[in-house]
């Protein structure tokens, strides 16, 4: 399988030349995104193995893009290309775990060889081309032991590849992950779900207010927000019915609403949301929404 990129940038023309530097004979599958919104939504989908992005962006910030990022999967290579990379400092650039910083805007030749150094260190870097190197890695010691790591990978793997891996939204609780078999059987059981005729939107996230799939009617719906919102709003829940005594968190929520009702049910750490019409089944929605975040629940605990 090719190693997957993806490029995040607000200006159009800077991610067509990033693109056009690493998909020109090379063998890497690159995106690319205009947000750091729209980057987290794709990596839920389809995780990457090194994160192009730049610092400055509209709405969240290359920053706090990394920072998520990181907490989905430590693993992931990060190169940041900036037009001041005077302002990362050291301890940030340590604390992020950045493996490269760029100048913006950084030459074909720069991208390259970063690609290559991060994702194919095995092979010999400029061996038949004289190219200059990129900018020293931002966390060398971090970098000598991604190298390390990848040239003892033994190339037959027994146990299912991590699609995507979790870190625990409560302290003393291991992290998560799942298969690309499980994200797919999770995606289909939404997708039954969401043909009903009554439903508008669904959603399946993570209690960290991570989106793992999603479906809607319409396209002007930012779900990355709307499961951040839904994730804080269960937790809240939570914490007022332990204040008020309540032994057990429910496991479903109902907003009636004059246009749209919204249904949220949550199993394990999973929430599945649902927008219905006014004038749907309640009880309908009640039963199919938590029957099948049960079953979402069942797909992520099995092997």
């Amino acid at each position: 399988m090719p190693k997957r990129i993806l490029i995040v940038d607000d200006d159009p023309n800077i991610r067509r030349l990033v693109s056009l530097a690493l998909t020109d004979d090379t063998p890497y599958e690159v995106s690319d995104v205009s947000s750091a919104e729209a980057a987290l939504l794709h990596i839920s989908r389809q995780p990457v193995d090194l994160l192009v992005t730049d610092l400055l962006m509209p709405g969240m910030s290359g920053i706090e893009l990394i920072q998520r990022v990181r907490q989905l999967d430590p693993s992931t290579a990060i190169v940041v290309f900036t037009i001041s990379p005077e302002d990362l400092s050291p301890q940030l650039k340590t604390e992020l775990q950045i493996d490269y910083v760029l100048p913006k805007p950084a030459t074909a030749e720069q991208l390259r060889l970063a690609a290559t150094t991060l994702l194919d260190p095995i092979k010999p870097v400029g061996a038949t081309r004289h190219e200059p190197p990129p900018a020293e890695p931002a966390n060398s010691s971090r970098f000598s032991q991604r190298l390390a790591t990848l040239r003892s990978r033994q190339p037959a793997q027994q146990s299912p590849a991590v699609a995507m891996r979790l870190t625990p939204n409560q302290p003393g609780r291991s992290g998560r992950s799942y298969s690309e078999a499980q994200l797919e059987r999770m995606r289909q059981a939404l997708k039954d779900l969401a043909l009903a005729p009554d439903v508008q939107c669904a959603i399946l996230a993570d209690m960290s207010g991570l989106v793992l799939s999603h479906w809607s009617r319409r396209r002007d719906i930012n779900v990355t927000v709307v499961a951040a919102l839904a994730a804080g709003n269960t937790l809240a829940l939570a914490e007022i019915g332990r204040h008020l005594g309540q032994q057990r968190p429910g496991h479903l929520v109902i907003h009636e609403g004059q246009d749209q009702n919204i249904i949220m049910a949550s199993v394990d750490d999973l929430i599945l949301l649902l927008a219905i019409g006014a004038n749907a089944s309640l009880g309908w929605a009640r039963i199919a929404a938590l029957r099948a975040c049960e079953e979402m629940a069942r797909i992520a605990r099995s092997d």
